[in-house]
């Protein structure tokens, strides 16, 4: 791995640990004793930063402290989805939002947070983060999508990062924040964009040979010219009733869970916050039904579910003393269905990923026939079908299609 021809792991010595943990304590006389360092987990799944993980022990205030910690570095790979905001936009999430959204829930009597703390940032030698590793307060990930009870614990808490981020924006505390627009989706197409693009493409053209799905085919065929520009508008947020503060990549591999001795969820945290945008809450309730629900809970529990995270919404803007226009339960309907053409994409770009063997993930990603034929298969997988067949009706008589 290179980095700008520099060993990451000799500048992530112990004396920049000390620096981070002396602000972070405020402890100017904090001594730290030793630092042990890996290279976390599958680095085919780190698709725009590279995971390192800390146990650094030191000594603070007379006392023997040891602390775990997540340093993440921003890089550039061949294949990034990402690009030069990603940095910026997580920084302001985690240093200007997370810290203040907390807050106004820690006074509102709510014993909650969205993510973990930021301990230090800096752009050189590489932009990079370091992270509490909330992975030692047993926070672990969840490796499939969640049933009907456990997704609810989810919707809740995203209920909370919507509401109070609201809450934030229509406050004094407003001008002090910068608004994030980095988003899956612009005008100026990133790799990532053209990515789901191509996935559109091949989509539709096996969409031609299944019997009796020609006409949705070629609806599929006519979305093409205005892909780009019906994604960015999603992103845009005008023509919608309300914006927040979306996560924008709200997948359940974006989360740590806090699971009982049943392994049913308690509590849930989030972190990358890399797509972080200010736009309608359609964009996380849309991936939270694709990407944290389970299908059968989707299906039966749409509309009890976004009910349910109306009803939070609202109650954490009561919670927080907010003083403003409530939106309503409709509002977040009509949001729902203006951002139909997002639901499209997610269903089509990224539910038959759900599939994928990760051990393989070098070649979807890529531009080579090879990967192309990968995805082909991926779209004809069965299981796949079940899901996208009674799908595009739905989408067709929404008016996504049009």
């Amino acid at each position: 791995m290179h980095l700008s021809n520099k060993d990451p792991t000799s500048w992530l010595n112990g004396q920049l640990f000390q620096k981070a943990l002396a602000l972070h304590t405020t402890d100017r006389s904090l001594e730290v004793e030793d630092v042990h360092l890996a290279v976390q987990g599958n680095v085919a799944q780190q698709y725009a930063s590279t995971i390192y993980r800390a146990c650094v022990s030191y000594r603070s205030r007379g006392k023997a402290e040891t602390i775990k910690l997540i340093v993440k570095l921003i890089t550039s790979k061949v294949n990034s989805l990402a690009d030069e905001l990603t940095y910026d936009t997580e920084l302001k999430v985690y240093r200007d939002y997370l810290t203040k959204m907390d807050a106004l829930l820690s006074d509102a009597g709510v014993k909650s947070h969205f993510g973990p703390k930021l301990v230090y940032s800096a752009s050189e030698p590489v932009p990079y983060l370091i992270l509490e590793d909330l992975t030692s307060q047993q926070l672990a990930p969840s490796n499939a999508l969640l049933a009907e009870d456990d997704a609810k614990i989810v919707l809740i808490k995203l209920a909370q990062f919507h509401a109070t981020s609201y809450s934030l924006s229509n406050t004094s505390a407003a001008n002090s924040l910068d608004a994030l627009n980095n988003g899956l989706f612009k005008q100026k197409p990133s790799e990532g964009v053209s990515f789901m693009l191509e996935n559109f493409t091949i989509f539709a053209e096996e969409l031609s040979k299944w019997d009796g799905y020609t006409v949705y085919a070629e609806r599929l065929k006519n979305l093409q010219a205005t892909f780009i520009e019906r994604g960015a508008a999603v992103y845009r947020a005008r023509g919608f009733g309300f914006s927040a503060l979306n996560h924008g990549d709200f997948h359940y591999n974006n989360m740590l869970f806090k699971f009982d001795p049943d392994r049913r969820v308690r509590d849930v945290v989030f972190y990358d916050f890399q797509l972080s945008c200010w736009t309608t809450p359609a964009v996380d309730l849309l991936y939270f039904l694709y990407f944290i629900c389970n299908r059968e809970t989707r299906d039966t529990q749409r509309h009890q579910l976004v009910q349910l995270y109306h009803r939070e919404f609202t109650r954490t803007l009561d919670s927080v003393g907010y003083m403003g226009k409530v939106p309503t339960l409709l509002d977040i309907n009509c949001d729902l269905q203006r951002a139909g053409f997002l639901e499209v994409i997610l269903a089509i770009c990224f539910v038959p990923f759900l599939f994928a063997d990760y051990n393989q993930t070098i070649n979807v990603y890529s531009n080579e026939e090879e990967a192309r034929a990968y995805r082909r298969g991926l779209y004809n997988q069965e299981e796949y079908q079940d899901i996208i067949k009674p799908l595009l009706p739905y989408f067709l008589y929404k008016g996504f299609l049009d």
